[in-house]
Protein backbone atom coordinates (compact mmCIF):
# COMPACT_ATOMS: atom_id res chain seq x y z
CA UNK A 1 0.00 0.00 0.00
CA UNK A 2 3.01 2.27 0.07
CA UNK A 3 3.24 5.06 -2.44
CA UNK A 4 5.41 4.23 -5.43
CA UNK A 5 8.90 5.67 -5.17
CA UNK A 6 9.41 8.61 -7.44
CA UNK A 7 12.03 11.26 -7.95
CA UNK A 8 14.14 12.53 -5.07
CA UNK A 9 12.45 15.26 -3.09
CA UNK A 10 13.71 18.31 -1.24
CA UNK A 11 10.73 19.92 0.39
CA UNK A 12 10.59 23.62 1.10
CA UNK A 13 11.04 25.20 4.49
CA UNK A 14 7.33 25.63 5.23
CA UNK A 15 6.66 21.92 4.69
CA UNK A 16 9.52 20.93 6.98
CA UNK A 17 8.62 23.43 9.71
CA UNK A 18 6.71 20.97 12.01
CA UNK A 19 9.58 18.46 12.02
CA UNK A 20 12.09 21.18 12.71
CA UNK A 21 10.10 22.67 15.58
CA UNK A 22 9.73 19.29 17.28
CA UNK A 23 13.41 18.48 16.88
CA UNK A 24 14.27 21.93 18.21
CA UNK A 25 12.01 21.25 21.19
CA UNK A 26 13.95 18.03 21.74
CA UNK A 27 17.18 20.01 21.76
CA UNK A 28 15.73 22.37 24.36
CA UNK A 29 14.94 19.39 26.59
CA UNK A 30 18.68 18.83 26.62
CA UNK A 31 18.86 21.78 29.02
CA UNK A 32 16.43 19.94 31.30
CA UNK A 33 18.62 16.87 30.96
CA UNK A 34 21.63 18.85 32.14
CA UNK A 35 19.67 20.17 35.14
CA UNK A 36 18.44 16.69 36.08
CA UNK A 37 21.92 15.23 35.68
CA UNK A 38 23.39 17.97 37.86
CA UNK A 39 20.69 17.35 40.47
CA UNK A 40 21.44 13.61 40.51
CA UNK A 41 25.16 14.33 40.78
CA UNK A 42 24.60 16.68 43.72
CA UNK A 43 22.48 14.07 45.49
CA UNK A 44 25.04 11.36 44.88
CA UNK A 45 22.54 9.23 42.97
CA UNK A 46 24.05 5.95 41.80
CA UNK A 47 24.40 5.56 38.04
CA UNK A 48 24.48 2.57 35.71
CA UNK A 49 28.11 3.03 34.78
CA UNK A 50 29.15 2.43 38.38
CA UNK A 51 27.48 -0.99 38.27
CA UNK A 52 29.44 -1.80 35.10
CA UNK A 53 32.70 -0.62 36.66
CA UNK A 54 32.37 -2.71 39.81
CA UNK A 55 31.25 -5.70 37.76
CA UNK A 56 34.47 -5.40 35.80
CA UNK A 57 36.40 -5.19 39.07
CA UNK A 58 34.61 -8.28 40.39
CA UNK A 59 35.51 -10.28 37.28
CA UNK A 60 39.17 -9.26 37.62
CA UNK A 61 39.18 -10.23 41.30
CA UNK A 62 37.28 -13.46 40.80
CA UNK A 63 34.40 -12.22 42.97
CA UNK A 64 30.64 -12.87 42.47
CA UNK A 65 28.90 -10.17 40.45
CA UNK A 66 25.41 -11.42 39.52
CA UNK A 67 22.51 -9.34 40.82
CA UNK A 68 23.22 -7.60 44.11
CA UNK A 69 26.60 -9.27 44.60
CA UNK A 70 28.49 -6.16 43.47
CA UNK A 71 27.11 -4.26 46.46
CA UNK A 72 29.42 -6.38 48.65
CA UNK A 73 32.54 -4.99 46.97
CA UNK A 74 31.49 -1.40 46.40
CA UNK A 75 29.65 1.60 47.81
CA UNK A 76 26.57 0.73 45.71
CA UNK A 77 23.29 0.00 47.44
CA UNK A 78 20.73 0.55 44.67
CA UNK A 79 22.44 -0.74 41.53
CA UNK A 80 22.81 -4.41 40.58
CA UNK A 81 24.29 -6.24 37.63
CA UNK A 82 21.27 -7.31 35.58
CA UNK A 83 22.75 -8.86 32.42
CA UNK A 84 23.64 -12.48 31.68
CA UNK A 85 26.98 -13.57 33.19
CA UNK A 86 28.81 -13.91 29.87
CA UNK A 87 28.47 -10.16 29.28
CA UNK A 88 30.42 -9.22 32.41
CA UNK A 89 33.97 -9.58 30.96
CA UNK A 90 33.19 -6.76 28.54
CA UNK A 91 33.31 -4.34 31.46
CA UNK A 92 36.77 -5.45 32.53
CA UNK A 93 38.01 -2.67 30.25
CA UNK A 94 36.60 -0.24 32.85
CA UNK A 95 37.46 -2.36 35.87
CA UNK A 96 41.18 -2.10 35.16
CA UNK A 97 41.18 1.54 36.24
CA UNK A 98 41.89 2.22 39.93
CA UNK A 99 38.99 4.70 40.15
CA UNK A 100 35.60 4.54 38.44
CA UNK A 101 35.78 8.19 37.37
CA UNK A 102 38.57 7.53 34.86
CA UNK A 103 36.65 5.03 32.76
CA UNK A 104 33.50 7.10 33.23
CA UNK A 105 34.93 9.93 31.14
CA UNK A 106 35.84 7.46 28.40
CA UNK A 107 32.34 5.99 28.56
CA UNK A 108 30.78 9.43 28.02
CA UNK A 109 32.93 9.88 24.92
CA UNK A 110 31.91 6.42 23.68
CA UNK A 111 28.20 7.14 24.13
CA UNK A 112 28.55 10.53 22.45
CA UNK A 113 29.99 8.76 19.39
CA UNK A 114 27.23 6.12 19.53
CA UNK A 115 24.46 8.72 19.60
CA UNK A 116 26.16 10.54 16.73
CA UNK A 117 26.30 7.30 14.76
CA UNK A 118 22.59 6.71 15.37
CA UNK A 119 21.96 10.13 13.85
CA UNK A 120 24.15 9.35 10.86
CA UNK A 121 22.38 6.03 10.39
CA UNK A 122 19.08 7.91 10.34
CA UNK A 123 20.38 10.30 7.69
CA UNK A 124 21.66 7.42 5.57
CA UNK A 125 18.31 5.67 5.92
CA UNK A 126 16.47 8.77 4.71
CA UNK A 127 18.92 9.18 1.86
CA UNK A 128 18.33 5.59 0.75
CA UNK A 129 14.59 6.35 0.60
CA UNK A 130 15.01 9.30 -1.71
CA UNK A 131 14.74 12.11 0.83
CA UNK A 132 17.18 14.95 0.21
CA UNK A 133 17.50 16.95 3.40
CA UNK A 134 18.58 20.54 3.74
CA UNK A 135 21.51 21.27 6.02
CA UNK A 136 19.26 22.52 8.83
CA UNK A 137 17.39 19.21 8.91
CA UNK A 138 20.60 17.20 9.01
CA UNK A 139 21.94 19.32 11.87
CA UNK A 140 18.68 19.04 13.80
CA UNK A 141 18.53 15.24 13.44
CA UNK A 142 22.14 14.83 14.54
CA UNK A 143 21.66 17.39 17.31
CA UNK A 144 18.52 15.67 18.59
CA UNK A 145 20.28 12.31 18.74
CA UNK A 146 23.23 13.71 20.69
CA UNK A 147 21.89 16.60 22.75
CA UNK A 148 18.19 15.99 23.52
CA UNK A 149 17.24 15.40 27.14
CA UNK A 150 17.20 11.61 27.09
CA UNK A 151 20.55 11.52 25.29
CA UNK A 152 22.14 13.82 27.87
CA UNK A 153 20.83 11.69 30.73
CA UNK A 154 21.91 8.52 28.92
CA UNK A 155 25.47 9.80 28.61
CA UNK A 156 25.48 11.00 32.23
CA UNK A 157 24.18 7.70 33.61
CA UNK A 158 26.43 5.74 31.30
CA UNK A 159 23.96 2.98 30.44
CA UNK A 160 24.31 0.64 27.45
CA UNK A 161 20.91 1.40 25.90
CA UNK A 162 22.25 3.61 23.08
CA UNK A 163 24.73 0.88 22.13
CA UNK A 164 21.93 -1.70 22.13
CA UNK A 165 19.79 0.55 19.90
CA UNK A 166 22.65 0.99 17.44
CA UNK A 167 23.20 -2.79 17.31
CA UNK A 168 19.48 -3.39 16.77
CA UNK A 169 19.32 -0.79 14.00
CA UNK A 170 22.41 -2.14 12.24
CA UNK A 171 21.03 -5.67 12.58
CA UNK A 172 17.68 -4.61 11.12
CA UNK A 173 19.24 -2.94 8.09
CA UNK A 174 21.60 -5.88 7.64
CA UNK A 175 18.67 -8.30 7.43
CA UNK A 176 16.79 -6.02 5.06
CA UNK A 177 19.87 -5.98 2.83
CA UNK A 178 20.21 -9.75 2.76
CA UNK A 179 22.84 -10.09 5.52
CA UNK A 180 20.67 -12.28 7.71
CA UNK A 181 23.44 -14.01 9.64
CA UNK A 182 24.93 -10.66 10.67
CA UNK A 183 21.53 -9.32 11.72
CA UNK A 184 20.50 -12.41 13.68
CA UNK A 185 23.87 -12.55 15.45
CA UNK A 186 23.65 -8.89 16.49
CA UNK A 187 20.12 -9.21 17.79
CA UNK A 188 20.90 -12.35 19.79
CA UNK A 189 23.92 -10.66 21.34
CA UNK A 190 21.85 -7.65 22.44
CA UNK A 191 19.35 -10.01 24.09
CA UNK A 192 22.06 -11.02 26.57
CA UNK A 193 22.08 -7.42 27.80
CA UNK A 194 18.44 -6.43 27.42
CA UNK A 195 16.26 -9.53 27.33
CA UNK A 196 13.44 -7.93 25.32
CA UNK A 197 15.23 -8.14 21.91
CA UNK A 198 14.66 -11.90 22.09
CA UNK A 199 11.00 -11.18 21.33
CA UNK A 200 12.03 -9.63 18.01
CA UNK A 201 12.06 -13.22 16.84
CA UNK A 202 8.39 -12.58 16.03
CA UNK A 203 9.45 -10.00 13.46
CA UNK A 204 12.04 -12.36 11.99
CA UNK A 205 9.38 -15.04 11.56
CA UNK A 206 7.13 -12.50 9.85
CA UNK A 207 9.98 -11.59 7.46
CA UNK A 208 10.75 -15.28 6.90
CA UNK A 209 14.34 -14.49 7.83
CA UNK A 210 15.13 -18.12 8.56
CA UNK A 211 18.90 -17.80 8.36
CA UNK A 212 18.72 -14.87 10.78
CA UNK A 213 16.64 -16.99 13.14
CA UNK A 214 19.17 -19.81 12.94
CA UNK A 215 22.05 -17.40 13.57
CA UNK A 216 20.21 -15.88 16.53
CA UNK A 217 19.53 -19.30 18.09
CA UNK A 218 23.13 -20.46 17.64
CA UNK A 219 24.51 -17.18 18.99
CA UNK A 220 22.10 -16.95 21.92
CA UNK A 221 22.53 -20.53 23.08
CA UNK A 222 26.25 -20.48 22.32
CA UNK A 223 26.78 -17.49 24.61
CA UNK A 224 24.82 -19.20 27.38
CA UNK A 225 26.97 -22.35 27.06
CA UNK A 226 30.11 -20.24 27.04
CA UNK A 227 28.89 -18.42 30.13
CA UNK A 228 28.30 -21.70 31.97
CA UNK A 229 31.80 -22.87 31.04
CA UNK A 230 33.39 -19.65 32.27
CA UNK A 231 31.27 -18.80 35.34
CA UNK A 232 29.50 -22.04 36.22
CA UNK A 233 25.87 -23.11 36.39
CA UNK A 234 25.26 -21.55 39.82
CA UNK A 235 25.85 -18.03 38.50
CA UNK A 236 23.20 -18.62 35.85
CA UNK A 237 20.70 -20.02 38.34
CA UNK A 238 21.26 -16.93 40.49
CA UNK A 239 20.75 -14.74 37.42
CA UNK A 240 17.43 -16.36 36.51
CA UNK A 241 16.17 -16.15 40.10
CA UNK A 242 17.20 -12.49 40.28
CA UNK A 243 15.43 -11.61 37.02
CA UNK A 244 12.22 -13.50 37.85
CA UNK A 245 11.93 -12.57 41.51
CA UNK A 246 13.42 -9.09 41.69
CA UNK A 247 14.22 -7.48 38.36
CA UNK A 248 10.71 -8.20 37.07
CA UNK A 249 9.43 -5.86 39.82
CA UNK A 250 6.20 -7.84 39.82
CA UNK A 251 5.28 -6.85 43.38
CA UNK A 252 5.26 -3.14 42.46
CA UNK A 253 2.04 -3.59 40.49
CA UNK A 254 -0.08 -5.18 43.21
CA UNK A 255 -2.67 -2.68 44.39
CA UNK A 256 -1.82 -0.30 41.56
CA UNK A 257 1.53 1.05 40.36
CA UNK A 258 2.73 4.09 42.30
CA UNK A 259 2.04 7.12 40.06
CA UNK A 260 5.39 8.63 41.07
CA UNK A 261 7.38 5.69 39.70
CA UNK A 262 8.83 6.89 36.42
CA UNK A 263 8.01 3.78 34.40
CA UNK A 264 6.45 3.74 30.97
CA UNK A 265 4.21 0.70 30.77
CA UNK A 266 0.74 -0.37 29.71
CA UNK A 267 0.64 -2.32 32.96
CA UNK A 268 0.19 0.97 34.84
CA UNK A 269 -3.52 1.49 34.04
CA UNK A 270 -4.26 -2.24 34.18
CA UNK A 271 -2.77 -2.49 37.67
CA UNK A 272 -5.26 0.09 38.96
CA UNK A 273 -8.19 -2.14 38.06
CA UNK A 274 -6.94 -5.72 38.38
CA UNK A 275 -5.39 -7.47 41.41
CA UNK A 276 -2.65 -9.13 39.35
CA UNK A 277 1.10 -9.38 39.75
CA UNK A 278 3.46 -7.66 37.34
CA UNK A 279 4.24 -10.92 35.52
CA UNK A 280 0.54 -11.70 35.10
CA UNK A 281 0.01 -8.21 33.71
CA UNK A 282 2.73 -8.85 31.13
CA UNK A 283 0.57 -11.60 29.66
CA UNK A 284 -2.57 -9.46 29.73
CA UNK A 285 -1.00 -6.31 28.27
CA UNK A 286 0.70 -8.36 25.55
CA UNK A 287 -2.62 -9.95 24.64
CA UNK A 288 -4.22 -6.51 24.40
CA UNK A 289 -1.54 -5.00 22.19
CA UNK A 290 -0.92 -8.03 19.96
CA UNK A 291 -3.92 -7.41 17.64
CA UNK A 292 -2.63 -3.93 16.82
CA UNK A 293 0.81 -5.29 15.97
CA UNK A 294 -0.85 -7.99 13.86
CA UNK A 295 -2.69 -5.33 11.83
CA UNK A 296 0.60 -3.59 11.10
CA UNK A 297 2.10 -6.89 9.98
CA UNK A 298 -0.94 -7.79 7.89
CA UNK A 299 -0.95 -4.57 5.90
CA UNK A 300 2.81 -4.36 5.34
CA UNK A 301 3.82 -4.67 1.69
CA UNK A 302 6.98 -2.69 0.94
CA UNK A 303 10.40 -2.97 2.55
CA UNK A 304 9.77 0.33 4.31
CA UNK A 305 6.49 -1.05 5.67
CA UNK A 306 8.52 -3.89 7.19
CA UNK A 307 10.66 -1.34 9.04
CA UNK A 308 7.48 0.21 10.42
CA UNK A 309 6.40 -3.28 11.53
CA UNK A 310 9.74 -3.63 13.34
CA UNK A 311 9.11 -0.32 15.07
CA UNK A 312 5.61 -1.34 16.16
CA UNK A 313 7.06 -4.56 17.59
CA UNK A 314 9.70 -2.63 19.51
CA UNK A 315 7.19 -0.23 21.02
CA UNK A 316 4.88 -3.10 21.95
CA UNK A 317 7.69 -4.86 23.81
CA UNK A 318 8.80 -1.71 25.57
CA UNK A 319 5.36 -1.02 27.07
CA UNK A 320 4.34 -4.61 27.86
CA UNK A 321 7.24 -6.98 28.55
CA UNK A 322 9.50 -4.25 29.91
CA UNK A 323 8.53 -1.69 32.55
CA UNK A 324 10.49 0.90 30.59
CA UNK A 325 12.33 3.58 32.46
CA UNK A 326 13.10 6.96 30.94
CA UNK A 327 16.41 5.48 29.73
CA UNK A 328 14.44 3.42 27.21
CA UNK A 329 13.03 6.41 25.31
CA UNK A 330 16.19 6.39 23.17
CA UNK A 331 14.98 3.15 21.56
CA UNK A 332 12.45 5.27 19.66
CA UNK A 333 15.12 7.33 17.90
CA UNK A 334 15.49 4.83 15.10
CA UNK A 335 13.45 4.60 12.96
CA UNK A 336 11.06 7.24 14.39
CA UNK A 337 13.21 10.24 13.45
CA UNK A 338 13.25 8.95 9.89
CA UNK A 339 9.52 8.18 9.84
CA UNK A 340 8.53 11.73 10.73
CA UNK A 341 10.27 12.83 7.52
CA UNK A 342 9.00 9.93 5.43
CA UNK A 343 5.36 10.30 6.44
CA UNK A 344 3.51 12.47 3.94
CA UNK A 345 -0.08 12.52 5.20
CA UNK A 346 -0.45 15.46 7.57
CA UNK A 347 -2.65 13.96 10.28
CA UNK A 348 -0.40 10.96 10.73
CA UNK A 349 2.71 13.14 10.65
CA UNK A 350 1.35 15.45 13.34
CA UNK A 351 0.41 12.54 15.57
CA UNK A 352 3.90 11.12 15.20
CA UNK A 353 5.32 14.51 16.07
CA UNK A 354 2.97 14.88 19.05
CA UNK A 355 4.11 11.50 20.30
CA UNK A 356 7.75 12.53 19.99
CA UNK A 357 7.02 15.67 22.03
CA UNK A 358 5.21 13.70 24.74
CA UNK A 359 7.95 11.10 25.23
CA UNK A 360 10.26 14.06 25.85
CA UNK A 361 8.00 15.37 28.64
CA UNK A 362 8.71 13.00 31.54
CA UNK A 363 6.45 14.82 33.98
CA UNK A 364 5.02 12.77 36.86
CA UNK A 365 2.89 13.96 39.82
CA UNK A 366 5.90 14.98 41.91
CA UNK A 367 7.17 17.13 39.05
CA UNK A 368 3.79 18.78 38.54
CA UNK A 369 3.73 19.63 42.23
CA UNK A 370 7.18 21.24 42.02
CA UNK A 371 6.12 23.31 39.02
CA UNK A 372 2.88 24.43 40.68
CA UNK A 373 4.72 25.37 43.89
CA UNK A 374 7.02 27.59 41.82
CA UNK A 375 4.09 29.47 40.26
CA UNK A 376 2.29 32.43 41.88
CA UNK A 377 -0.95 30.50 42.45
CA UNK A 378 -3.28 30.44 45.42
CA UNK A 379 -3.16 27.34 47.62
CA UNK A 380 -6.63 26.29 46.51
CA UNK A 381 -5.90 26.45 42.80
CA UNK A 382 -2.50 24.82 43.30
CA UNK A 383 -4.02 21.91 45.22
CA UNK A 384 -6.70 21.52 42.56
CA UNK A 385 -4.14 21.30 39.75
CA UNK A 386 -1.88 18.89 41.64
CA UNK A 387 -4.83 16.72 42.64
CA UNK A 388 -6.16 16.57 39.09
CA UNK A 389 -2.72 15.75 37.69
CA UNK A 390 -2.20 12.96 40.22
CA UNK A 391 -5.64 11.54 39.47
CA UNK A 392 -4.93 11.38 35.74
CA UNK A 393 -1.33 10.22 36.03
CA UNK A 394 -2.34 7.38 38.32
CA UNK A 395 -3.82 5.67 35.25
CA UNK A 396 -1.36 6.76 32.59
CA UNK A 397 1.78 8.83 32.05
CA UNK A 398 2.66 11.48 29.52
CA UNK A 399 5.45 9.38 27.94
CA UNK A 400 3.13 6.34 27.74
CA UNK A 401 0.67 8.35 25.64
CA UNK A 402 3.59 9.33 23.44
CA UNK A 403 4.66 5.69 23.03
CA UNK A 404 1.13 4.74 22.01
CA UNK A 405 0.92 7.57 19.47
CA UNK A 406 4.20 6.79 17.74
CA UNK A 407 3.92 3.02 17.97
CA UNK A 408 0.45 2.22 16.77
CA UNK A 409 -0.25 4.92 14.28
CA UNK A 410 2.01 2.75 12.16
CA UNK A 411 -1.03 0.70 11.19
CA UNK A 412 -2.85 3.83 10.04
CA UNK A 413 0.28 4.85 8.18
CA UNK A 414 0.27 1.55 6.32
CA UNK A 415 -3.46 1.40 5.66
CA UNK A 416 -3.60 4.90 4.24
CA UNK A 417 -0.51 4.36 2.10
CA UNK A 418 1.40 7.42 3.11
CA UNK A 419 4.98 6.18 3.21
CA UNK A 420 7.45 6.16 0.38
CA UNK A 421 8.46 2.75 -0.86
CA UNK A 422 12.11 1.82 -0.76
CA UNK A 423 13.74 1.97 -4.19
CA UNK A 424 14.53 -1.53 -5.36
CA UNK A 425 18.01 -0.45 -6.42
CA UNK A 426 18.87 0.37 -2.80
CA UNK A 427 17.94 -2.93 -1.20
CA UNK A 428 19.28 -6.34 -1.99
CA UNK A 429 16.74 -9.14 -2.13
CA UNK A 430 16.64 -11.27 1.01
CA UNK A 431 18.60 -14.43 0.44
Amino acid sequence: MGVEFGERLELDTSVRRPERLVLLFGLLTGLLGVVLAANELAKGTEIDYQAYYFTGRAVLQGEPFVGWAITDISFLTEKAYVYTPITAPIFVVYGIFPRWEIGYVLNIVLLFVVFLQIGRLTLDFLESHGVTLQRVDRVLILGFCVFSGHSILGMYRGNVDPIILLALAVGLLAMENGEQIKGGTLWATTAHFKLFPAFLGVWMIYRRAYRAIAAAIVTGLGLIVLGVIVFGIDAHIEFVEFIVNERSREGAFLGGLDPELQWITLRRPLSQFLPLTGNQLILLSTALIAPFVYLVYRDAESDLDAVVAFFATMVAMLITVVPSTLNYVVYLYFPLLALIYLTEEKTTKYLFLAGLVLVNLPLYPQHIELIVDALPLSAGIGDLIVGAARAVLTYTSIPLVGFLLVGFLGQALLKRGVTRSMPTTEVKKRR
